[in-house]
């Protein structure tokens, strides 16, 4: 973390006094999930790098269109409100993974495989490599550091 290693003593404190006195086993506490408004604070006041996302192909308007909040839901005349995106680059990636279980209908849609974590999903469509250096390459050579992936269902 270099100069944001600060954020540690927030643990420290509020651990230290319980582990002193043996209330609390160390060895026990298998991890600790600890969140700030640093990352937050930043995209909102725009400061940092510039960010590049990659999603899911068909999905490349997504974070733009939202939820499709309009002040006049039955105008023609549609004018979306500039919102600011907070990355610069969009770029689609050609793969698909669809949550499966038992009742689910679309075994033959692809190979089912098993998650890290347990899950089967069903893999329609892997990434092509070749595909994803390109990609990956092209950011690069705009300047781009950062980059947000937002693939469907890849939190299984």
């Amino acid at each position: 973390m270099g100069e944001m290693d600060h954020y540690s003593t927030g643990v420290d404190f509020i651990f230290w006094p319980f582990m002193y006195h043996k209330r609390i086993v160390a060895d026990k506490i298998s991890w600790i999930r600890m969140g700030t408004t640093v990352a937050t604070n930043a995209l909102l006041e725009r400061k940092g790098e510039r960010i590049a996302l990659l999603i899911t192909k068909g999905f490349k308007d997504l974070l733009f269109i939202g939820n499709q909040t309009r002040p006049r839901i039955f105008d023609f005349d549609i004018q979306i409100p500039p919102v600011g995106v907070l990355y610069e680059e969009v770029l689609e990636v050609d793969e698909r993974v669809i949550p499966y279980d038992e009742s689910c209908q679309m075994g033959d849609a692809g190979e089912v495989k098993e998650t890290g974590f347990g899950k089967q999903v069903i893999v329609e469509r892997e990434p092509d490599s070749e595909e994803v250096k390109r990609i990956l390459k092209s950011i690069a050579n705009k300047g781009i550091k950062s980059i947000a992936v937002v693939f469907l269902h890849s939190f299984v």
